[in-house]
């Protein structure tokens, strides 16, 4: 009897164990992972389509439609992209599933503002029901410009407000037609190079020296003779079994670290690492948020820091200057510009800037919010100083624009599979940022350097913002 009544109680106890651990589990999926789940391409109920009413549009900051429905002969609606190809990694598609805004903000454009007096209306006067719109935070004169400048080049354009963390445009290269998704979609999902994804917030890449700048606070906070250590460049060194070399095998001579980063010495960063240790410059790492979610609408992949405390020697220079198994996405390296442009803090990026309903009225609206802090003000300011130097002296003077103080840092990171990829991240004017970039050209020997692009952005990008 005493085993019997021993074996119930293991079983209660066993069958409560599941039951809160599947309360937590369910908890975890409504309260962490709705957004998530919600918005996921591969969710079926995305492809539910409700004809009694009119999905509401997607809209620019100006007001140019980028999606809209269209009453058919048969009463179903039928998605429209003015924009197509030029919005695609935006608006996404609603047809074969959802994607970008359209999966983002779906509920919300299905979504009748005052239904029930909607509704009446709508038997009344016969006049069809409209869901709320969704503004975007993205400048189509912006957009269209990294568009053109991007060309048929595989890569990405993230152009972001530092102070608020509101994007201007997000291009990316191949694309797609999104009135066409449906039409073409065996094509289109297996296609080899995948236009479907979004390069600007899916791609992940090594970062190259655009890496520098990290490690260049790991240096300044880790080394208190820092701004008077110097360090003799040959053109090449070793480390362990790891033979580091600059551009060319460039000789850049006695160099500090301003001198470093504008020319963009290897050996320099490769040296000042291996002297702080892997320790103190992945703590930096996890410090300006590789590793943090971005809590963006868009789905996008979270960079990974590939630097682990206890990583040999070699491990530890190939990160310094870029290489190695970190790898980052272009939205999140013009969110950590951004945050230097910002005095050291990282706003949280956005695209929705505000609901509108379909009387005109404006409903919920984004609030720019701090993610983190990556840096202190003093060091954005160096930074800010180097890197303008960059520009002006260096390996960026591609970006250079008349009359206007470009930040910037060049990057080229080696490709296992092709040719190296091509970086600039920087922002502008230098003492005022309106304007922060990340540029990443995929194989950049057939397509070019990503700094005159960027450059030409961001000119474009400041004077439409100054012309608005």
């Amino acid at each position: 009897m005493n085993n019997m009544k021993r074996s119930i109680r293991r079983i209660f106890w066993l069958l409560a164990l599941c039951f809160f651990l599947l309360l937590g589990y369910l908890g975890k999926l409504v309260l962490v992972e709705r957004q998530g789940v919600s918005t996921n391409a591969y969710n079926s109920r995305l492809r539910y389509v409700d004809n009694s009413l009119r999905r509401g549009d997607i809209i620019d900051i100006d007001g140019e439609i980028l999606a809209t429905s269209v009453l058919q002969d048969d009463g179903t609606y039928m998605r429209k992209y003015p924009r197509a190809r030029m919005a695609a990694h935006i608006t996404g598609y609603s047809s074969v599933g959802k994607t970008g805004v359209e999966a983002a903000e779906n509920f919300e454009v299905m979504t009748l503002h005052n239904e029930f007096f909607q509704r009446i209306m709508g038997i009344a006067t016969k006049k069809e029901l409209v869901g709320n719109s969704v503004v975007v935070t993205v400048d189509m004169d912006i957009q269209s410009i990294a568009g053109d400048l991007l060309g048929n080049a595989k890569g990405a354009v993230v152009v972001m407000e530092p102070s608020t963390g509101r994007i201007l445009a997000l291009q990316a290269y191949p694309d797609f037609d999104p009135n066409q998704v449906a039409a073409h979609w065996d094509q289109l999902k297996d296609h080899e190079d995948s236009p479907l994804v979004n390069r600007g917030t899916q791609g992940v890449y090594p970062p190259g020296s655009t890496f520098k700048l990290v490690t260049a606070l790991s240096i300044m906070e880790n080394m208190k003779d820092w701004q008077t250590r110097t360090y003799e460049c040959t053109g090449e060194a070793a480390f362990q079994d790891k033979v580091i070399h600059c551009y060319k095998n460039k000789a850049h001579g006695t160099v500090d670290m301003k001198q470093a980063l504008t020319v963009s010495c290897n050996c320099y960063f490769a040296q000042m690492a291996k002297e702080i240790g892997p320790g103190k410059l992945r703590e930096v790492m996890a410090r300006v948020g590789m590793e943090s979610p971005a809590k963006f609408e868009l789905a996008y992949s979270q960079s990974k820091i590939g630097l682990e405390a206890s990583a040999t020697e070699s491990e530890l220079v190939e990160t310094a200057i870029g290489q190695g198994r970190t790898a980052v996405t272009p939205l999140y390296m013009a969110m950590f510009v951004s945050a230097i442009a910002n005095e050291g803090i990282m706003m949280q990026p956005y695209i929705v800037d505000h609901i509108q309903y379909s009387n005109g009225k404006v409903g919920k609206q984004t609030v720019p919010k701090k993610l983190t802090e990556v840096c202190s003000t003093q060091e954005s300011a160096i930074l800010r100083d180097m890197m303008v130097s960059v520009v002006d002296n260096g390996t960026g003077t591609a970006a250079a624009i008349s009359g206007v103080s470009v930040a910037g840092k060049t990057g080229t990171a080696e490709n296992a599979t092709g040719n190296d990829h091509s970086w600039f991240i920087g922002y502008a004017p230098a003492e005022d940022p309106k304007v922060a970039v990340a540029v990443v050209i995929e194989n950049s020997r057939a397509y070019g350097s990503a700094t005159p692009v960027a450059g030409k952005v961001i000119r474009e990008a400041l004077a439409q913002l100054e012309s608005k």
